[in-house]
């Protein structure tokens, strides 16, 4: 049998990150004791003409991603059964297969994300069934809220923003200018994303093992998790997550950082909603 031809892969800057993520998903899933499954990436990567070898020594953060993932997962799942006809907006989608894995027949998800991205991901993940759209803008391109708004306007659903491996490539003003432009065209929206620690930006370009491979640089960082209420968005804080706490063994010696303050940062997820009792300035 002849093998598969497979698709060359030429990605640059914050986009390629795209592919570490996918890579590590695919290879956590390959593992008999893996913590995820995500046959959706395992196709793809094998399907891909990729120098993914680059990325083989960054062995923490094939472990981060994959409890990052199991944990949004389960945030969006206990969403869904709470807002079965939610409306889901996948910020940064890149190769992400979240909606494969926890659609529930009924919800509307948006993948956004810029062109070369979503040009990339045809690709490999056909876009189905009608619920399922794609929005090729960039997040900072505000006009997608316009595709988000015509149908939360209809369903009157509630809205779900889940930004995952993204907002640290850029600087707090356009992160914190995105969660305004978010706020005033749906304030009562929820928002699930990652952070990390304001000393690890310096970290991208000689010491993240996987991310110093490609050219894309970090420049977000957060300190104590209550900063982001003095930004004066009407943020309200649901739940605050330190991914060290669960599968402390395949982390190793890193997990006992989760009692330590600046530790628990380290791997850090927020999930928040937008107060509209709360004024904005």
């Amino acid at each position: 049998m002849l093998e598969e031809a497979k698709t060359k892969v030429d990605m640059g800057g914050v986009s390629e990150t795209l592919l570490i993520t996918v890579y590590f998903r695919a290879k956590e899933s390959a593992r008999k004791d893996g913590i995820i499954r995500d046959k959706f990436a395992e196709e793809c990567v094998g399907r891909m003409e990729y120098n993914f070898d680059k990325f083989d020594k960054d062995r923490l953060s094939v472990v981060g991603v994959a409890v990052r993932t199991e944990v949004i997962d389960e945030i969006v799942s206990h969403f869904l059964k709470e807002n079965p006809e939610a409306i889901i907006v996948n910020i940064g989608a890149g190769l992400c297969t979240r909606f494969q894995r926890v659609d529930n027949g009924s919800i509307t998800w948006f993948e956004l994300d810029v062109p070369q991205a979503l040009d990339l991901r045809k690709k490999f993940i056909s876009p189905s069934p009608p619920r399922y759209r794609y929005i090729k803008k960039s997040a900072f391109d505000y006009t997608w809220m316009d595709d988000v708004a015509s149908v939360a306007d209809d369903d009157k659903g509630k809205v779900l923003m889940v930004a995952e491996g993204v907002l640290m490539y850029f600087d707090e003003s356009d992160v914190k200018e995105l969660f305004r432009q978010i706020r005033a065209r749906f304030p009562t929206a929820e928002v699930v994303t990652d952070t990390m620690p304001k000393f690890s930006t310096k970290m991208s370009i000689k010491h993240h093992k996987s991310v110093s491979q490609t050219q894309a640089r970090f420049k977000w960082g957060l300190g104590k998790t209550s900063e982001l209420y003095s930004w004066n968005l009407g943020i309200d804080l649901i739940k605050e997550y330190s991914l060290l706490y669960r599968h402390t063994k395949r982390f190793g010696l890193i997990s006992l950082l989760r009692f330590i303050p600046w530790g628990r940062r380290l791997t850090r997820l927020i999930h928040f909603r937008f107060d509209a009792s709360k004024a904005a300035t």
